[in-house]
């Protein structure tokens, strides 16, 4: 039940602040907005307040805005024919259509943001030890089967000085899976021990390479991050996983990382609950790890999202004229095609890692 929740619960906060970005936005350049859902209908609860009705669906993997004069999700193109109308989307000038339509994205990223600076400030900033003393070993790992312990202080690797943990992290990542001779100091006695690193996949220079890994990790302190401090790292972290995400999509995209790594709900939903039930910060760490990836995946240029409506205004502002209605229609029915196709497709890798 946790994870159902959890689920729900994590969906509902990202689809609230992307689609309230849109809301504010269009609201502020004077677009009406028909209808703020979150969820999809039926809907169980729903009041009209001016010009916008506002709904709370039975279904609550998602939500939406509509605006008049837009052809988004729901098809809606009963516009056709007539001038466009100041409150419309289709009436305002291309920067004001760009701007409500990039809010979303930005109100994503506004919240992990927001989310890592409190993370930030209450537990503080991690500062990792650069001695070259391990302070944990993992199990099955190269270093637990070799017998290193936490407390030992590496003093060689091949008869080459280590006087860094950066310096031995190096040696070992280039060793890759060839065998390394290790000489360490234990309660005031050296020992040597020759063992093999495990090759582990990892992202350097923006692509994915494997390299070497014992399975240690150095000594941590939490340093107090203060207000500013906070939010530089809140900023920091954000930046961290934009990256990720931007680098993991291109490697999906050139060919060198798997499609059957791509997740779906329920994927998400297993993240949700097993960080639930870690506690709060991991659990809303993990709402600002997925609203990083919600405003870039949103950004990209593809009809039925975020990006493609960019897209489509810009060209529109090119051409001093509105696209035909077909054409929008077209474009947007591809679009939503091909993330239909996406999400089965991470639904049937969700279900073959459910049975692995």
């Amino acid at each position: 039940m946790i994870y159902l929740l959890a689920t729900i619960v994590v969906l509902s906060i990202l689809v609230f602040v992307h689609e309230l970005g849109h809301f504010l936005a269009a609201k502020s350049v004077g677009i009406r907005v028909e209808t703020f859902s979150i969820g999809f209908p039926p809907n169980i609860v729903k009041k009209k307040i001016g010009d916008t009705e506002y709904a709370v669906g039975a279904i609550p993997f998602g939500g939406y805005v509509r605006m008049s004069g837009m052809i988004d999700e729901s098809m809606d193109a009963s516009y056709e024919g007539t001038p466009p109308q100041p409150w419309e989307y289709r009436a305002k000038k291309t920067w004001q259509k760009v701007f409500v339509t990039l809010a979303g994205i930005l109100m994503n990223l506004l919240l992990a943001i927001v989310i890592f600076s409190i993370m930030s400030g209450i537990r503080g900033i991690a500062v990792s030890s650069n001695d070259p003393v391990i302070d944990k070993v993992y199990e099955d790992t190269p270093a637990a089967a070799a017998g290193l312990l936490p407390g030992d202080r590496i003093l060689s690797l091949d008869g080459i000085g280590v006087g860094t943990w950066d310096e031995m992290a190096a040696y070992i990542r280039n060793a890759g899976d060839r065998s390394v001779t290790v000489r360490y100091v234990r309660e005031s006695e050296e020992n040597t021990l020759t063992l093999t690193p495990m090759l582990q996949k990892t992202l350097s220079g923006g692509k994915m390479v494997e390299v070497g890994m014992l399975g240690v990790s150095p000594a941590v302190r939490m340093e107090r991050a203060g207000f500013f401090g906070a939010i530089g790292q809140g900023f920091k972290t954000t930046g961290y996983w934009l990256n990720m995400t931007f680098v993991s999509l291109k490697l999906l995209v050139t060919g060198q990382e798997s499609f059957k790594n791509v997740g779906g709900i329920i994927y998400i939903g297993q993240l949700a609950g097993e960080s639930a039930k870690a506690g709060l910060l991991p659990f809303i760490g993990l709402i600002g790890i997925l609203s990083v990836n919600l405003a870039l995946l949103n950004i990209l240029p593809i009809p039925g999202l975020d990006g493609g409506h960019i897209i489509i205004a810009i060209a529109e502002g090119i051409m001093r004229r509105e696209m035909k209605v077909k054409t929008k229609l077209a474009i947007q029915q591809a679009g939503m095609f091909l993330l239909f196709g996406l999400l089965i497709l991470a639904v049937i890798n969700d279900v073959f890692r459910l049975f692995q």
